[in-house]
């Protein structure tokens, strides 16, 4: 990524400029070492890189102290409590490996956050919708605006071609590079995905950012952060750094925050809320929406269907007129968004039938969208889904429960299983599913093939988990797969059968 983000170039810094205003303690060399960059990842050391021997879930950096050297560090800053090391280059201790990578790597690659205006956006559903419905409005309405987050990097609508670790929020090293190429493309305002991971590992902690909104709050990620109240911890941290924070009320966590701190507004059909729905229903276009904030009660038309979009483009909106905009300018543009590549991606077809790509992987996402699905399903309702391997097992179980619930057949497949067994996973799911139909087929692309040859004039398919991924990860091993090209090819060849 080093080489692509032009104008993104760092400021080289001696040593004892990074760490004056840091508690430290030097065990060997000299504190009047040049740095020129910094990086967690021994790897992509280069020449004069100050290496951060961070310990992660899987790794200890501190192991792979001598790949830096190797590749050129000009220093390792660590927080081991061990004996004193001696190396052939300076080697700083720290209370804290990751909250001074947030620091320092701002000073390094420049306090370019500074010159923008930052949403950031969190939540355990919807995160990278809002973010693209808040970047098209901000479009819309003459910004030039960045969307950072799961998707990759855009400005102003176009992805940039720029490779970015696989991440939902980048990490610090990258993400002040970032900044520094958004201010040279001309960007005032960035929107990004702020996730638990990120918050947990303080990549935003120096981060300047104007408004955080909160959409939602509910299972996801507890294996990674160690359980439900660590994940929930690394959710209220957006609120440390935010100067606004936005949040929905209708949402038992989120409604919580109000209570908590002092910069919170809010959103949601509850009539308190300070942007709120008064009345919805679904027309030709889409949705028409009457809704409140502060302003004169405003005809919102979006092209979208399904209760959890409205809480979206509520959201989004919520965050627009807390820029400065007035419902009035949002609303002359609303009835042209269109949704991020893998969120309820409908695939054309001839077939007679409706088939939807979605990245729902929470019993929660899975049960919006379904729900949302439901009033547009002429016949039968059926999902494709599996769950995620070396990741939460409590949830497998309720994702089988929300499927029985909602669908009319469901189709068991492999999402993921990396280290897992695909067998056990799977298992874990059947077990929450008593009423409905369903039938098991790991291989995926068969899984989808057998679901879409089976369905009949007016079924709705839906194929959950993935979105816009385009790998499989199975035993260690990224194999190439895309749900989109899958169904893309299995439509191809349905014609060719039919001519």
């Amino acid at each position: 990524m080093h080489s692509q983000l032009k104008g993104a170039g760092g400021t080289s810094l001696i040593l004892a400029e990074l760490l004056k205003e840091w508690p430290c303690e030097l065990e060997c060399g000299s504190i009047r070492s040049e740095i020129k960059g910094i990086t967690d990842r021994a790897s992509d050391v280069k020449p004069g890189d100050l290496f951060v021997a961070r310990k992660g879930k899987k790794y200890d950096g501190w192991d792979f102290k001598d790949l830096a050297i190797q590749n050129g560090a000009a220093a390792i800053v660590h927080n081991r409590y061990e004996a004193k090391v001696n190396l052939q280059i300076p080697v700083v201790w720290v209370p804290n490996c990751s909250t001074f990578l947030s620091y320092a790597s701002k000073k390094i690659y420049g306090a370019f956050d500074e010159k923008l205006t930052i949403v950031a956006v969190t939540g355990t559903n919807g995160k990278t919708t809002v973010t693209h419905l808040i970047g098209q409005l901000l479009q819309s309405l003459n910004v030039k605006v960045a969307v950072i987050g799961t998707v990759g990097l855009f400005i102003n609508g176009k992805k940039q071609n720029i490779m970015l670790e696989p991440l939902t929020t980048p990490l610090a090293t990258e993400l002040y590079r970032i900044f520094a190429y958004c201010v040279s493309q001309g960007v005032t305002h960035v929107v990004m995905e702020a996730s638990s991971l990120a918050l947990s590992e303080h990549r935003l902690d120096d981060c300047n950012i104007n408004i955080g909104v909160y959409l939602n709050v509910s299972r996801d990620h507890y294996e990674e952060h160690g359980g439900e109240k660590y994940y929930l911890a690394a959710k209220k941290r957006l609120c440390l750094f935010s100067e606004q924070i936005i949040v929905n009320i209708d949402d038992p966590f989120c409604k919580q925050l109000l209570l908590e701190y002092p910069n919170v507004k809010s959103f949601g059909k509850n009539n308190l809320a300070d942007c709120s729905i008064i009345h919805g229903q679904n027309c030709e276009k889409g949705t028409k929406l009457l809704i409140q904030n502060n302003d004169i009660p405003t005809d919102i038309i979006t092209p979208f269907q399904g209760e959890y979009l409205q809480y979206n483009i509520l959201a989004a909106i919520a965050a627009i007129t807390e820029l400065g905009f007035s419902l009035q300018e949002i609303a002359q543009h609303t009835s042209k968004l269109t949704l991020p590549t893998g969120r309820m991606q409908e695939i054309p077809n001839p077939l007679g039938i409706r088939i939807f790509i979605d990245y729902a992987h929470t019993p929660s996402a899975l049960e919006a969208l379904l729900k949302a699905l439901r009033p547009q399903t002429l016949n039968r309702l059926v999902v494709v889904f599996g769950c995620g391997g070396d990741r939460d097992q409590g949830k497998r179980f309720d994702m089988g429960v929300v499927a029985d619930q909602y669908a009319d057949m469901i189709w068991l497949t492999d999402d993921n299983p990396r280290s897992e067994s695909a067998s056990a996973i799977i298992n874990a799911i059947a077990k929450g599913i008593h009423t409905k139909p369903f039938r098991i087929e790991h291989n995926r692309k068969n899984a989808i093939q057998q679901a879409i040859y089976d369905c009949n004039q007016g079924d709705v398919v839906v194929i959950a988990g993935k979105g816009h991924e385009e790998g499989q990860i199975i035993a260690g091993e990224i194999l190439p797969f895309s749900d989109e090209k899958v169904v893309e090819e299995i439509i191809s060849n349905m014609n060719s059968e039919n001519n």
